[in-house]
């Protein structure tokens, strides 16, 4: 019965982040500072991506959700400049990360992630579409669209400008951070928000661990874009989401009334 109503949960979690509905949703692009650009998408559940704009590419960070939101990003991004999208970063598998990936690719652009995250998307990607579905029945029934370039472990793009890096399992396993050193602006991913979210995916042993290991990082940042609801805080969100999974945890230990 705990593992039914945890399943509950962590739907309801699942839409209690929805913005709008995918027929009702919308996608902006604003200039954040120097080459980053912060995508905010609210189709499905409200998620925010990140754009830079380099010296002679354009490097995406997140696909979106399917291959119509990756299409009105692309759009976005024209009317901003007329460099080539090269490369889009898969910073997990799951939908919000990976569904537009077949339209990137279709228009050029190789699609990079982590061998971890390669792995964690060939064996589970039916399964987050399913449950994504079950948070949204309009989701479409997206087959899976595997990353073109695979790295071992954390890499850098744009010569050093887009660094990727992974600090341990969290909202999954194979999460990665994104951080624009000139800029000092570190994308978050799933794993930093103002509120929980979805867990259902999560390793709650290991989450506070990566965040510790993310606080003492040493990285110089001056802002966030957190992965869903509002898009962009300072350093603290850090230990906000920290406080968060201790409560939770302290939640979940104890005794039942």
């Amino acid at each position: 019965m705990r593992k039914i109503f945890k399943f509950i949960g962590a739907l309801l979690c699942l839409a209690w982040v929805a913005g709008a509905c995918a027929a009702q949703g919308s996608l902006s692009l604003k200039h954040l500072k120097g080459g980053v650009y912060v995508v905010e998408d609210d189709y499905y559940a409200k998620e925010n991506s990140a754009v830079y704009v380099g010296a002679e590419h354009v490097t995406v960070v997140g696909a979106t959700w399917t291959p119509d939101t990756a299409r009105e990003l692309a759009r976005q991004i024209r009317a901003v400049t007329d460099k080539p999208i090269a490369e889009v970063i898969n910073p997990n598998y799951h939908t919000d990360r990976a569904g537009g990936n077949a339209y990137w690719k279709s228009i050029g652009a190789r699609v990079v992630a982590t061998r971890q995250t390669a792995d964690e998307m060939s064996r589970g990607w039916d399964d987050i579409v399913a449950f994504t579905r079950q948070g949204f029945p309009d989701y479409p029934a997206l087959p899976v669209s595997m990353p073109d370039q695979l790295f071992p472990g954390d890499f850098e793009l744009q010569g050093g400008k887009v660094k990727a890096f992974h600090l341990g399992a969290a909202h999954t396993r194979d999460g990665i951070f994104v951080y624009f050193p000139e800029e000092k602006v570190l994308y978050g991913n799933c794993i930093l928000k103002q509120e929980l979210g979805n867990l259902h995916y999560a390793d709650l042993n290991e989450y506070p661990k990566t965040l510790d290991r993310l606080a003492l990082s040493g990285l110089d940042i001056d802002t966030i874009i957190a992965g869903h609801l509002d898009a962009l805080h300072g350093p603290e969100l850090i230990d906000h989401y920290r406080q968060l999974l201790k409560r939770q945890a302290s939640d979940a230990a104890a005794p039942a009334r």
